[in-house]
C-alpha cells in the first residue's frame, strides 16, 4: 500500500513538471517566421561544421514577423535537380534559443551523404536549387537576458589578414544588473545583395560575465574561403547567453575573427525537462529508500593517488 501512495506521488510530480513545462512554450503556427534569404556550397576541407568536407551546405537566416516571441525555429532544405527530382533533404534549427518580434537568426543546414537514397555524395553535382522552409515554431513567454551588447560604435571592426581570412573582433559589454553565464556570439555574413552566404558559433567565452564586465570575442565564417572572404560586404553580430531575460542584436559593417564551433544550440524546454525528469528520479528514489528502509549505499573508493 504504502509502495502504491509513493508512485502515486511520483506520478503527481511527473504530472505538475510537465504542466510547468507546457505553459513554458506552446505550439505555433510556422507562419510567423520566415525564410530571408539562403545560399549553398560545398563545404571545403577547412570545416569546422560540417559533418565531412564534400556536403552540400546551406545557410540562410530566418525572421520573427509575428508578434508573439518564439524559439525552436525548425527549417527545412530540400536540394532539387534541374528536371524537380528531389535528391535530399534534412533539417535544423536556427541559432537563437528565443527571437523576438522583427528578430532575426541564422540556420546551417547540412546534407551529408545519409541524406540521399545513395548514401554517398554522388547526388550533389546534380543539385540545381535548394529550397527552404519553416516547419516548426514555438511561442513562448522566455527571453534571454538583455544586459549583453556590442557597443554599436567601436564594439567590432573587421580585420582581413591578408591570407584569405576573415574575421570580425569584437567586444561584449554587460550593461544589465546580472550576471551573464556562458555567453556566446553568433555571426551572420552577407554578400553584396543581402543575401546571407555564411555564419559563425562561437563556443561558450566564458563561464560568467559580471554586471559591468566586457570580454573580447573573435568571430570568422565556419567554413571560410578566399573566395568567401571576398564575397563577404556586411555582417550582424548577435550575443546571447544562458541567461533568461532578454536578447540583443548588434549590427556592422565587413568582419574579423576565429573561434568557431561544431556544437548547436540545444533547445531550452528540452534542458528543462532533462532538469525536472532528474530531480523527479531524486525523489522517487528518496521516498522509496525512506520506506522500504533500505541500507545507505556504501561510500565510493578513494581516488588513485597522484602521481
Amino acid at each position: 500500500m504504502k509502495k502504491i501512495i509513493t508512485m502515486v506521488i511520483i506520478a503527481a510530480l511527473v504530472l505538475a513538471a510537465f504542466s510547468m513545462l507546457s505553459t513554458q512554450s506552446v505550439k505555433a503556427d510556422t507562419s510567423e517566421a520566415r525564410v530571408v534569404s539562403h545560399s549553398w556550397y560545398v563545404a571545403p576541407s577547412t570545416t569546422v561544421i560540417a559533418s565531412t568536407a564534400g556536403d552540400l551546405i546551406v545557410v540562410g537566416e530566418v525572421e520573427n514577423v509575428g508578434s508573439n516571441t518564439i524559439g525552436n525555429v525548425t527549417v527545412k532544405g530540400t536540394a532539387l535537380s534541374s528536371t524537380g527530382q528531389e535528391l535530399a533533404t534534412t533539417t535544423t534549427q536556427a541559432f537563437v534559443y528565443y527571437l523576438l518580434p522583427d528578430q532575426k537568426a541564422p540556420f546551417y543546414l547540412d546534407f551529408t551523404a545519409s541524406t540521399n537514397t545513395t548514401q554517398d555524395l554522388s547526388w550533389i553535382p546534380d543539385v540545381s536549387t535548394v529550397t527552404v522552409t519553416v516547419t516548426s515554431v514555438t511561442d513562448t513567454t522566455g527571453t534571454q537576458y538583455s544586459g549583453l551588447k556590442i557597443p554599436a560604435v567601436g564594439g567590432s571592426f573587421p580585420y582581413i589578414p591578408g591570407n584569405g581570412s576573415y574575421y570580425v573582433i569584437g567586444t561584449i559589454v554587460n550593461n544589465g544588473t546580472q550576471t551573464a553565464q556562458y555567453p556566446w556570439v553568433v555571426a551572420t555574413f552577407y554578400n553584396s545583395s543581402g543575401t546571407v552566404i555564411a555564419l559563425n558559433f562561437t563556443h561558450e567565452l566564458t563561464t560568467s560575465l559580471a554586471p559591468g564586465g566586457d570580454l573580447r570575442f573573435f568571430a570568422s565564417p565556419a567554413d571560410d574561403t578566399s573566395q568567401l572572404t571576398s564575397e563577404i560586404t556586411n555582417y550582424t553580430l548577435t550575443v546571447d547567453s544562458l541567461t533568461t531575460s532578454n536578447s540583443i542584436s548588434s549590427t556592422s559593417s565587413p568582419t574579423a575573427s576565429p573561434i568557431t564551433s561544431k556544437t548547436q544550440f540545444p533547445t531550452l524546454p528540452v534542458v528543462a525537462a532533462v532538469v525536472v525528469i532528474v530531480v523527479v528520479v531524486i525523489v522517487a528514489l528518496m521516498l522509496l529508500r525512506k520506506r522500504q528502509k533500505l541500507p545507505t549505499p556504501p561510500p565510493p573508493p578513494p581516488p588513485p593517488p597522484m602521481p
